[in-house]
């Protein structure tokens, strides 16, 4: 039997990739009915939490999150919440779709629902927060700027949360910012090493070498735990490299630590947003001698052009969650990309803290 080539592997994935066969309506109606937790959304990312609470079996509770006709946010819990656990799924990443909601919009859309939830007796606030918003500025670079994910941190401790999940953020040291809640920093990377195995590995031509390569000297952490899980998995020949950039006014230089040449490489990182600096590390890496090129991240962002970006350059293929949505448009088109759920990472982490289980297994960077 030949082997499957990368474009007709992604062209299924694209296809296929998607929620698993939903529960019975009768299963659903049992576990909505006897379960002491309830599961709300905002507007960032609705598809993501109908998931999470499909694959715990219960119903999405309903709530109203809109806008008055001046831009405030409009919210009303439909149903009674005193003494039970709620759980708030809302990623702060920019809308998509009509009317245009941005970051910020969304951040008071999740402030407003944990100040709702404490003012109706609810027993437990937890926000997930799969893309942490303002994560990029973590800490002070230059005179006279805030740290804004510290100040994030402050405004959800302020509305009264008792926990926060998060998915990958994007430098540990946010959990310390938050003084009075604890942090659970969920990985997806175990999900992406499964489905490289699984689906992208096969691809590749038997005997091939594989180079984890981190974008920067900060992911080196990110690449290595990445490329202990593909040891874990009987990956052989793999390898790590990192690509150092140094900037001027007038070009980007790439150093390279390790070895690429006559490779296929795996470019890993944490966020994806306007594109630039995945294409041009790809680029760069091909220069070296790369056989193939392509990259997975957590977090799609995807801001202005950056889908287009990403599918006129030669990279081969970009692996994400769905942290961030993406619009159905785009979806339609950009066959390089394919998502990943991290709903199964938070479902399975919502169930271990209701039933008093440790979730130090999902956790980022979790194994020495």
């Amino acid at each position: 039997m030949p082997r499957p080539t990368m474009i007709d592997t992604m062209r299924t994935l694209f296809m296929t990739q998607g929620p698993m066969p939903d529960p019975s309506a009768a299963e659903i109606e049992h576990n909505s009915a006897t379960v002491d937790y309830e599961i709300y959304s905002g507007n960032s990312n609705r598809k993501l939490a109908d998931e999470v609470a499909r694959r715990l079996g219960v119903k999405l509770s309903p709530a109203t999150v809109t806008q008055f006709n001046d831009g405030e946010c409009n919210i009303k819990v439909n149903d009674s919440v005193r003494n039970t656990h709620v759980y708030v799924v809302q990623s702060t990443c920019p809308g998509r779709g009509i009317p245009v909601r941005t970051i910020n919009d969304h951040i008071m859309e999740l402030y407003l629902l944990i100040r709702c939830f404490r003012r109706a007796s609810a027993r437990t606030v937890t926000a997930i927060i799969p893309y942490y918003g303002y994560s990029r500025q973590d800490e002070k670079r230059r005179p006279r700027v805030p740290i804004a994910s510290s100040d994030f941190a402050m405004l959800m401790e302020a509305a009264g949360v008792d926990r926060i999940l998060s998915v990958d953020l994007h430098s540990g040291q946010i959990q310390g910012q938050f003084q009075q809640v604890p942090v659970d920093n969920l990985s997806m990377f175990e999900d992406f090493a499964a489905f490289f195995v699984k689906h992208l590995l096969p691809t590749f031509p038997e005997g091939s070498e594989v180079a984890v390569v981190s974008p920067d000297a900060d992911g080196t952490a990110r690449a290595k735990f990445f490329l202990g899980l593909l040891i874990e998995r009987g990956v052989e020949n793999v390898s790590l490299a990192i690509t150092i950039r140094q900037t001027t006014s007038t070009s980007i230089v790439l150093n390279l630590v390790g070895e690429v040449a006559n490779k296929e490489c795996i470019i890993i990182d944490d966020i994806i947003d306007t594109g630039r600096r995945v294409v041009q590390s790809a680029e760069a890496l091909y220069d070296l001698g790369a056989l193939s090129v392509g990259a997975i991240a957590t977090h799609g962002i995807f801001s202005g052009k950056a889908i287009a970006k990403i599918q006129a350059s030669d990279l081969e293929y970009m692996v994400v969650s769905d942290s961030c949505p993406i619009e159905d448009k785009f979806r339609r088109t950009a066959n390089k990309i394919v998502q990943v759920s991290c709903a199964g990472v938070i479902a399975d982490a919502i169930h271990s803290i209701n039933s008093g289980d440790t979730v130090s297994h999902l956790f980022a960077f979790g194994k020495e």
